[in-house]
């Protein structure tokens, strides 16, 4: 069971008995994020801590506040689960089309700062050499590619022409591809640093240090129309985060991992064609990070 909002003492003042200030009760803010996947699934780790950094930045305007996670689940399920309002200002992570299909509104600003555009691609150790010889799309296309089921990345790669499964669960992807039923799992720069390590002794698997692929992913964190207080809070919290330069350093920090491992400059870039999306958000150039610059290509 979920638990209770709980009310803190804040700032504001009425008058009391004789005229003499008294405190009024503020009632502090519960969100809930979207619980990992597994023990070894830190894919969300940045997410947390930026949305923490959001509540933070606004504690001395705004109050108290409750950070939690969801009970495990998938992404479909969380998408619901929000619209259900199971679980106070649930917050999810995903792309236009399928918040909004699922009838939830966005917090204007892209979470990841357009860093989640880049890709690398965990392979089947036995195909490491087959990927490495795949210098153009087309052939990169022509290998065996899995992603979790209902993932937008699936549908733009498809849109380029490649073979794709899908997967229901986030283990399986990995699984699938050490024991050679995919050759490639392509991964976001953000999340391979942490997932490399999470699976060292996965046997058969390993990271290809040939090919970079880059498309357009906006995302936003998601969440029940009627969250607007969490809404406003969040977003107002994200730009001043940004603002200030501490954002952009948070996502620096968890990117350290990735960066070290990548070589980005010495990768094949390729980039892919995106549909024309159906549902555009904002305009998110003026918050995007060049990963490519940090990482000194």
């Amino acid at each position: 069971m979920l638990p209770r909002r709980r009310f803190v003492q804040g700032c504001a003042v009425a008058l009391g008995a004789g005229g003499a200030p008294a405190q009024v009760q503020v009632q502090e803010l519960t969100l809930t994020l979207r619980a990992p996947d597994s023990p070894t699934d830190l894919r969300n780790a940045y997410v947390r801590d930026a949305v923490q950094l959001a509540l933070e930045r606004t504690r001395a305007t705004d109050g108290g506040y409750r950070l939690q996670v969801s009970a495990p689940m998938n992404k479909r399920r969380a998408l619901l689960e929000a619209a259900q309002q199971a679980a106070p200002n649930f917050m999810v992570v995903t792309g236009p089309e399928a918040g909004r299909a699922a009838g939830l509104v966005p917090v204007l600003f892209p979470i990841h700062l357009g860093v989640n555009r880049y890709r690398v691609c965990f392979v089947h150790a036995g195909s490491r050499a087959l990927v490495r010889e795949a210098s153009t799309l087309s052939a990169v296309a022509r290998l065996r590619h899995v992603q979790g089921r209902g993932w937008a990345d699936a549908e733009i790669l498809r849109a380029n022409g490649f073979t794709v499964a899908e997967i229901a669960t986030y283990e399986a992807l990995f699984q699938m591809v050490a024991l050679g039923r995919a050759d490639v799992f392509c991964r976001s720069v953000l999340e391979v640093g942490e997932e490399v390590r999470a699976h060292a002794d996965l046997k058969g698997l390993a990271l290809d240090d040939s090919l970079l692929l880059a498309y357009d992913l906006p995302q936003y964190l998601y969440t029940h129309p009627g969250n607007r207080t969490a809404i406003d809070r969040v977003g107002r919290g994200l730009r001043l985060a940004f603002a200030d330069g501490s954002l952009q350093f948070l996502l620096r920090q968890h990117l350290q991992s990735s960066l070290a491992l990548l070589d980005l400059p010495q990768r094949r870039l390729m980039t892919l064609n995106v549909p024309l999306p159906s549902v555009i958000e904002m305009n998110d150039r003026p918050f995007q990070v060049d990963v490519l610059r940090l990482a000194g290509r």
